[in-house]
């Protein structure tokens, strides 16, 4: 049996009072969620721990079946996402254009600085330090005010702190060593201070600054630094969970995420052209991604995350039409909760999951929402999504059976057969 995640980004929200209370899924008219979700077991998935807001990708590295333990860290994502060759004893960090001032510390203007063009981007690359106390720096565009920054050398380690304080109004975070005292990891972050101190330098008189700010836009003054990573020792989505799967998606973090992985990734320019790509995959595991429920509640609009889940659903006809002809499992979910009000990027709550066909055990929700999936059969963590899926077609392996030289969660292709000699 073939499975398609859809899986809506950000889908979860809370209530406004914009919506008469309701979330913008709550309040979004929704035929075709509804009229699946009248054919589903529902309920409310954790996808992490109830409380504690994930990004994407952590989220994401979760649901398909890893643990958060072995979470390299969004760095390592941005650089595969660029094709950026990975190496062993490499570091990588995903950074941003920002605007700073020099007001107790560095104090953040615009996190962003979302108007350069290429043309100011690659003079102001130009000035960055190419060189540390021995260890190579390297630096790459990769979309919009982002970037991926390389570090080459002996002795230099990914636990390291960010610079950048995921806040605005906010001021640059010096770099420390990250839960840890290990000299590396002390070296590393003498060396990024060391490199941020040297870049404001050169960037905050450099004459594209200079320019910017005589035109009244501001200054590309600073590089802010997150989310340093190595290159991981990671076994394929199909090794650890037995079933040939790809990505069909938009952007370069869910391209990313695929090439760490090990999964096929297939590009979408409009949904309804990646929905008709997954249905017609012979792979028997499509993960159907789409990130615009979560751009819509970033605008902190609840009206506009109502009418891009709208928007979805109109195109989702073929879906049901696919699920009545039988022998297609299908899951709707998200991966966080992106509130559409307030200050938090993510927050923390369980979001709304379904299971269509197969073996499901119906239930009684009739509508595809937060409280009315909270009424649903399953209380489940994203841990649990992949066992789920691989028990619904018959794959699950039945627990403690030892079938070959390592643990696995699904029942092998192939046995290495005794033969008599």
């Amino acid at each position: 049996m073939k499975t398609i995640v859809l899986l809506l980004d950000g889908l979860g929200d809370i209530p406004h009072q914009t919506l008469e209370g309701k979330t913008p899924l709550e309040a979004a008219h929704t035929p075709h969620l509804d009229q699946l979700c009248r054919q589903a077991e529902t309920g409310m998935m954790i996808p992490w721990k109830l409380g504690v807001p994930m990004g994407t990708e952590a989220a994401h590295f979760l649901l398909l079946g890893y643990d958060i333990d072995d979470f390299p860290g969004r760095g390592i994502i941005e650089a595969l996402s660029e094709n950026i060759p990975l190496e062993d004893e490499g570091v990588y960090v995903a950074t941003s254009w920002a605007t700073v001032e020099e007001k107790d510390g560095l104090s953040i203007i615009e996190r962003w600085t979302i108007d350069l063009t290429d043309e100011e981007i690659q003079e102001l690359q130009r000035s960055l330090p190419d060189e540390i106390d021995g260890v190579i720096t390297s630096w790459t565009h990769s979309a919009g005010p982002h970037g991926v920054l390389h570090l080459q050398g002996k002795g230099i380690s990914s636990s390291i702190s960010d610079s950048d304080p995921f806040r605005h109004p906010g001021h640059i975070l010096t770099v420390e060593a990250y839960g840890t005292d290990a000299q590396e990891a002390l070296h590393t972050a003498e060396i990024m201070n060391r490199y941020l101190q040297m870049s404001y330098q050169n960037l905050k008189s450099h004459p594209v600054n200079q320019k910017r700010v005589a035109e009244g836009k501001g200054a590309a003054n600073f590089l802010l630094t997150k989310w340093a990573s190595q290159k991981p020792n990671l076994e394929s989505f199909e090794e650890i969970n037995g079933m040939n799967g790809c990505m069909v998606a938009k952007g370069s973090l869910m391209y990313g995420i695929s090439q760490l992985l090990g999964m096929a990734f297939y590009p979408w320019k409009t949904f309804s052209e990646g929905l008709q790509t997954a249905l017609e995959l012979p792979h028997e595991f499509v993960w159907l991604h789409t990130k615009e429920p979560d751009e819509a509640a970033h605008t902190k609009v609840p009206q506009s995350k109502k009418e891009v889940l709208e928007a979805i659903d109109a195109h989702l006809e073929p879906l049901v039409k696919a699920v009545k002809k039988g022998d297609l499992l299908l899951v709707v979910t998200g991966d966080h909760t992106t509130p559409s009000s307030g200050s938090m990027i993510h927050s923390g709550e369980a979001v709304p999951i379904m299971f269509i066909g197969g073996p499901v055990r119906i239930d009684d929700v009739t509508k595809f929402g937060e409280r009315s999936c909270a009424k649903g059969s399953l209380r489940m963590k994203g841990t649990d999504l992949i066992p789920i899926i691989l028990n619904l077609t018959e794959r699950a392996q039945f627990f403690n059976f030892r079938p070959g030289g390592k643990k696995r969660r699904y029942i092998p292709r192939e046995y290495n057969r005794f033969t008599p000699e």
